[in-house]
């Protein structure tokens, strides 16, 4: 439960507090969100937020929860410029319906869809509806727009058959979105991303049942001669005379 435990302690507390420290602060946090999906259909999700001391309680609180929620989850602290520090947060899920499971990977009526998957015989196809809501008490944070960055990148195995990403890189495969402002102002952003995961193991096997089909075609296509072939290839053959 990681993103969606740490975006809601975050809001909550950059409502109340972000406003105030506007004057003695150039920098009062850094979040940052990376989902990667594997070819084997598993994902690894990791979280890093970090905040300058007066908003420490918050980062703490944020991976208190993940624990609390996933024990498995393995947290490293770390620091940044500005004298900001904080915990880089690492999960991983089995498959992408375990993903969503996670409430913010979830679907929530009149809201979002979450993940959905269509199934075929050589490729599943897969839709990110995702919605990251910013604070209701936010918009007197909005003036710390410069103050705050918080991104969500995904990297997925090969380029998306669409997306509304605010950029790519690494030829399309992962996207970025920017969320500092959605964060601040109350704003909600929609992040939809559609693509298609190819079931290896079964193209493989399909590949090689053609090639048998067709080895053994040509074999049986080269033994295929009748007796009656065989005879007259004997008749048309020159005879010799009999030798005395």
């Amino acid at each position: 439960m990681t993103f969606d435990k740490c975006t809601r302690t975050m809001r909550t507390g950059l409502a109340m507090l972000l406003f105030g420290l506007l004057a003695v602060t150039s920098g009062c946090f850094s979040g940052d969100v990376n989902l990667v999906v594997n070819e084997d259909g598993s994902a690894d999700l990791k979280t890093t937020l970090v905040s300058v001391p007066m908003l420490a309680q918050f980062v703490e609180q944020s991976k208190a929860k993940t624990l609390e929620q996933n024990p498995d989850a393995q947290v490293t602290p770390v620091t940044k410029d500005n004298n900001m520090s904080g915990y880089e947060i690492t999960e991983h899920y089995a498959s992408l319906e375990k993903l969503s499971e996670v409430d913010f990977f979830s679907a929530h009526e009149g809201k979002n869809k979450g993940i959905t998957r269509t199934k075929s015989l050589f490729y599943d196809d897969y839709d990110f509806d995702l919605i990251f809501s910013g604070s209701e008490n936010g918009g007197g944070a909005g003036a710390l727009a410069n103050n705050i960055t918080f991104t969500y990148q995904m990297t997925l195995p090969d380029r998306p058959t669409a997306s509304n990403a605010d950029r790519t890189s690494e030829d399309g495969k992962t996207l970025t979105w920017n969320l500092g402002k959605t964060l601040t102002t109350g704003e909600s952003t929609r992040m939809q991303v559609s693509f298609r995961m190819w079931n290896k193991a079964a193209v493989i096997g399909a590949a090689v049942l053609v090639f048998v089909l067709c080895a053994g075609g040509a074999y049986a296509f080269l033994r295929r001669r009748s007796p009656s072939e065989e005879g007259h290839a004997e008749a048309d053959a020159p005879r010799r005379p009999p030798t005395a």
